[in-house]
């Protein structure tokens, strides 16, 4: 990838310089597939349609996850890592089963416009109920579309995103990973220990509400890292592939530097 690209994303990252290089590396990824996407001829096959909506989804998240970090946030940097791995989940799923599950999330944009209208039409300001209910009536009825499902990919309550990461996707990492971070969208009594503490070695209690990373949980903010930098990088080769891009030596050299950064 050129050198043009920004050089330093970011300059420091958890007080770290190594974490810092990687995050920007993992832009200048990010940044030369969507150049690639922008300057060249992309046919708009439903699969490709779909995969450029979740990888333009997954690059701001990163960005935003990553300047979050930067900024001493990393409990809600936590938040937009579940909601890349969510992500990212979906775009492997549509890399995976083509067009025939791409229509389905195509399906789905049109199905949840209908349900906008209805429920403007129901529950909107005067005004708004009379536009509402005319889009209603001339939109003709579609048995499928009419009927909301829970999920793009199936009306089944229990086919959630645990069961396409699971069942479909064979993610071994899902119960770890996503139901942790899911705690930090939730606020679940789990994350105590990462608001409010016994400093170590002292009395008192450290409560976190100004930006930074205390001691006790450093540990952990590297860990929100590690998600927030691998659930971007498998869109990214996700992505990719779906797309014929390329870039398997870059991803492959990034995954590396992931492991070494992370897993000791």
């Amino acid at each position: 990838m050129g050198e043009s690209l920004a050089a330093d994303f970011v300059s420091e990252l958890l007080g770290s310089r190594q974490l810092a290089d990687l995050a920007s590396r993992i832009y200048r990824l990010g940044d030369a597939l969507r150049t690639k996407l922008v300057g060249g001829l992309v046919g708009l096959a439903p699969a490709n349609t779909a995969s450029i909506f979740f990888f333009a989804r997954c690059f701001k998240t990163y960005q935003a996850a990553v300047e979050l970090l930067r900024m001493g946030f990393w409990q809600d940097a936590a938040v937009l890592a579940r909601v890349l791995r969510e992500a990212e989940y979906q775009l492997c799923w549509i890399t995976k089963g083509g067009d025939d599950i791409a229509r389905l999330f195509l399906e789905n944009y049109e199905r949840h416009k209908r349900k906008v209208m209805r429920t403007l039409a129901e529950c909107g300001d005067p005004e708004i109920r009379l536009q509402a209910q005319a889009v209603v009536e001339r939109t003709p009825a579609d048995k499928t579309l009419d009927k909301w499902w829970t999920n793009w990919w199936s009306p089944k309550r229990h086919q959630g995103i645990g069961w396409l990461a699971g069942k479909k996707l064979g993610r071994k990492a899902y119960p770890l990973e996503y139901e942790y971070l899911s705690a930090f969208v939730h606020t679940s009594p789990a994350l105590l220990g990462f608001y409010s503490h016994e400093p170590n070695g002292g009395a008192g209690v450290t409560v976190e509400t100004r930006p930074g990373v205390s001691d006790e949980n450093r540990e952990f903010a590297g860990t929100v890292a590690f998600s927030i930098f691998a659930a971007f990088v498998d869109a990214c080769d996700a992505f990719a592939q779906q797309m014929e891009f390329g870039f398997k030596d870059e991803l492959t050299q990034i995954n590396d530097r992931i492991r070494e950064q992370f897993i000791k």
